[in-house]
């Protein structure tokens, strides 16, 4: 009804009372319901819908499957589920706060929507995980362009109150012709996710068989992990890092290495990635840098090189936000032995995508410790140029993918070019990553890349065959003609007497 004061919900009653002398007609009563159907529709919005991005909920969604294949069984239509996960999130709410995190969850949600069909069904299932019910689909591709579909609406960067964000996401994909209900339509599309997961950001696989057997083995090796983190049965290698215009070592790069007498092996990249989920990552983490600044304490007490080489450590994101870890750091650094100035910290690109004020001081903190730090991977996290600026960073390690056609492909060369440039500007030191032959380290020494690391100087080494190149001084094979024994300083210290030039030619890796 419509009143002064607007529009009322009312409930209406009708008595018939024309039999009744005292009445003789008939008696409406009115009452008004707006507050109670408000409430009523408020707790069914809640009921139904997440609270934070308006899409229906879990609970909603599973109804909406059950129809869906109900209806697409008599109507001979296939029905879909993609489960969405956002890659990068976890650090996107941890560095930039869960306000920022909040509004990002809100922005994928209404871009969700947007990239849908009326028929389909986006619902956030919680946390960074959202679901798209795909309806009247005629076969199996339809959802899997739908997917890379979402990859790619997802991929691009979000523009928030005060930031641009910029996240991926993994797709798993699953149909009615492999699922019988609701629950294992769900289950089958959570088992893809997994796998896209495994296969690396921004994919999406779509459900087989033998994913189940997979995901099995994905949960024994999970429970593995924690016990090998508890048990510290991990190893280290250590490769070198090389003067590449003299062949000088003047650092080590840590690697962890996870050997197993009853499995295949793990690589890095698959344990590394379980340990970020499950959070052993940080335990792990601090394994690593305390055994990484013991062996080099040691590997500086061998006669022989005049400038002790020093170790780069690989951290996580997660270690960067764990509150005692600038006490950690310091007391690795009190290692009898140590050599100051001779800890190396590497971060990815992507944690510097995000403005974090508690990063940017863990970081002058560690600098305040004589810490060298160096973005790892750089090239593929797309930072601007002020993120260089602003964070106290010594050295750009460039991305292998950069390096590998270098010697065939001109655009790539501009590229590397550029970025060296770049660093010579801001004064950073430069380290190619993944150099394999001679005509990429050519290359890289006439543009001005001092330092390298590849297979072509070294494979990792364990620390006794680290030891027996730096025991072994000779002038270095793989130098370029003319530049051999030329005396030279690790990253970070620039313009310091080097010592002599060493041969890592002659260990056998492991």
């Amino acid at each position: 009804m419509r009143r002064r004061e607007g529009r009322v919900e009312v409930e209406v009653r009708c008595s018939d009372f024309r039999d009744e002398r005292t009445v003789s007609g008939l008696v409406v009563t009115l009452r008004d319901v707006t507050e109670q159907r408000r409430l009523e529709q408020e707790l069914t919005q809640r009921a139904f819908h997440d609270s934070l991005t308006g899409l229906p909920n879990r609970t909603l969604l599973m109804e909406r499957i059950e129809r869906a294949l109900l209806r697409g069984r008599r109507e001979s239509s296939l029905t879909c589920l993609l489960y969405i996960d956002l890659d990068d999130f976890k650090l996107v709410n941890d560095t930039m706060g869960h306000r920022v995190g909040d509004h990002l969850l809100i922005a994928v949600g209404n871009r969700l929507s947007r990239a849908l069909r009326r028929t389909d069904t986006a619902a956030r299932l919680g946390g960074d995980e959202f679901a798209v019910l795909m309806e009247d689909a005629k076969q199996p591709l339809d959802a899997e362009l739908l997917a890379a579909q979402v990859i790619q609406t997802l991929g691009r960067p979000f523009d928030l109150a005060d930031e641009s964000v910029t996240v991926s996401a993994s797709v798993g994909v699953a149909t009615a012709r492999d699922s019988t209900d609701a629950e294992e339509l769900l289950g089958h599309a959570d088992l893809a996710l997994y796998a896209a997961k495994a296969a690396g950001k921004r994919q999406w696989r779509r459900f087989k068989p033998l994913l189940r057997s997979r995901m099995v083995e994905r949960h024994d090796l999970q429970a593995q992990l924690v016990q090998a983190v508890a048990d510290k049965t991990f190893t280290l290698r250590y490769q070198p890092v090389v003067d590449i215009t003299g062949g000088e070592v003047v650092g080590f790069e840590a690697l962890v290495r996870w050997p197993h007498e009853q499995r295949p092996p793990v690589t890095p990249d698959q344990f590394i990635s379980l340990a970020e989920e499950t959070g052993q990552i940080a335990p792990l983490g601090s394994w690593v840098l305390e055994n990484a600044v013991s062996d080099i304490a040691g590997l500086q007490r061998l006669p022989g090189p005049a400038r002790p080489p020093y170790v780069s450590v690989n951290v996580s994101a997660r270690q960067f936000r764990d509150a005692g870890f600038v006490e950690q750091v310091g007391q690795a650094l009190s290692t009898p032995g140590l050599a100051p100035g001779s800890l190396q910290l590497e971060l990815t690109e992507t944690v510097l995508l995000h403005r974090d004020e508690r990063l940017q001081t863990v970081l002058h903190m560690l600098k305040e410790l004589g810490v060298n730090i160096a973005v790892d991977d750089f090239g593929t996290g797309f930072s601007s140029l002020h993120h260089l600026r602003d964070f106290p960073i010594d050295v750009l390690k460039i991305d292998k993918s950069f390096i590998d056609d270098i010697a065939h492909d001109a655009q790539q060369v501009a590229l590397v070019e550029g970025i060296v440039r770049i660093a010579d500007t801001l004064g950073l030191q430069v380290i190619a990553e993944g150099i394999e032959d001679t005509a990429q380290r050519d290359l890289l020494a006439g543009m001005g890349c001092r330092f390298g690391q590849g297979y072509l100087f070294a494979r990792p080494l364990t620390v006794e065959q680290s030891a027996h190149v730096l025991r072994e001084p000779s002038t270095h094979p793989f130098a370029p003609p003319g530049r051999r024994g030329r005396v030279s300083t690790p990253p970070g210290d620039a313009g310091r007497p080097a010592g002599r030039t060493w041969s890592i030619c002659g260990a056998p890796a492991p």
